[in-house]
């Protein structure tokens, strides 16, 4: 894997994925300058640039009630439509209600390989996030049990250590994580993580989640991450949309900090309260169409049924 790749340096027998999270291989990729191309905004701000044959596997109202009114119960057959940007050019974004007219769903979980990692992957997570200079761990109160057990299910041995302010407890664990990572300890989330398998990749945010306090508002159903490391918030994003969801990042100017914001539907703790996936987790609509100069635009094909690829931070399926 390239990790990340601009679309004029893919060629030939590289490997990108389909809007189903499949891995798929390009067999045909031209450059040409196209005199009307246009920018695709999102209701969250991403965009997305191309000349007017660029087109989306697309929700629109109709498609969104009939969804709706199967909660999941009923198999959902309805197919999506691909609409381009010259089209949609033409078509209104909003309803007499001031209501979005199209959508992109969100992909469905990236299929990466299962990983051989040094330190299991939810063991990293709430290290990773919960680390300190003594080595020491600490758990929320109510939650000891539940963290302690997970530690030991995965061959730890856990010495509970002094209690810490806001019904917080330290602990130590043995084999110490630093010895299973050393010489190289990472301040980052590694690669090697990010592009773990499903299961992996789930078992590590929920270690991220619930390695400090009020990550997750049961009220809301939403989880929140807070770093002062923008690459750190950027794998996380990268982590989270790579499982079918979408992701809200912001900065905060007063005291330097990062967020990312984002609902799932996947367990990742235990008082979750995220209703089941009914066909995807989440869509984001289309809000804004601008028209841009000429430039350079990449046609790519690949051996997927529907020639679609994932690009950009939200993975978003185009082709």
């Amino acid at each position: 894997m390239d990790w990340w790749k601009p679309a004029a340096k893919l060629k030939v027998g590289d490997y990108v994925f389909d809007r189903n999270g499949s891995p798929v291989q390009i067999k045909l990729i031209q450059q040409y300058r196209v005199e009307d191309c246009y920018r695709v905004m999102f209701d969250d701000y991403l965009t997305l640039s191309g000349d007017g044959k660029l087109g989306f596997p697309m929700e629109d109202i109709k498609y969104r009630k009939r969804l709706c009114s199967y909660k999941g119960h009923f198999k959902f057959r309805r197919p999506l439509k691909h609409i381009v940007i010259d089209d949609l050019t033409k078509l209104p974004l909003k309803n007499n209600r001031d209501r979005s007219v199209y959508s992109v769903p969100t992909t469905q979980p990236l299929q990466f390989p299962y990983q051989d990692l040094p330190v299991p992957p939810f063991v990293f997570g709430y290290w990773f996030f919960n680390r300190t200079p003594t080595q020491k761990l600490t758990v929320e109160t109510e939650k000891q049990e539940e963290i302690v057990q997970r530690f030991k299910d995965y061959g730890y041995q856990v010495t509970l250590g002094s209690k810490k302010p806001y019904n917080r407890r330290e602990f130590t664990v043995k084999p110490s994580i630093e010895s299973q990572l050393v010489p190289n300890i990472p301040s980052v989330v590694p690669y090697n993580y990010l592009l773990a398998n499903t299961e992996q990749r789930i078992e590590l945010l929920s270690g991220i989640i619930m390695a400090k306090r009020a990550q997750y508002n049961q009220k809301t159903d939403r989880f929140g991450i807070t770093a002062k490391n923008l690459n750190t918030i950027t794998r996380i994003q990268s982590l989270v949309e790579s499982l079918g969801c979408r992701t809200v990042v912001e900065h905060e100017k007063n005291n330097s900090n990062y967020s990312i914001s984002f609902r799932s539907r996947h367990p990742l703790v235990s008082n979750q309260a995220s209703p089941p996936v009914k066909v995807h987790h989440a869509r984001r609509y289309v809000s804004k169409i601008s028209k841009l100069p000429a430039q350079l635009c990449v046609h790519v094909e690949t051996t997927s049924e529907d020639s679609t690829i994932l690009v950009g931070e939200g993975f978003i399926p185009c082709r």
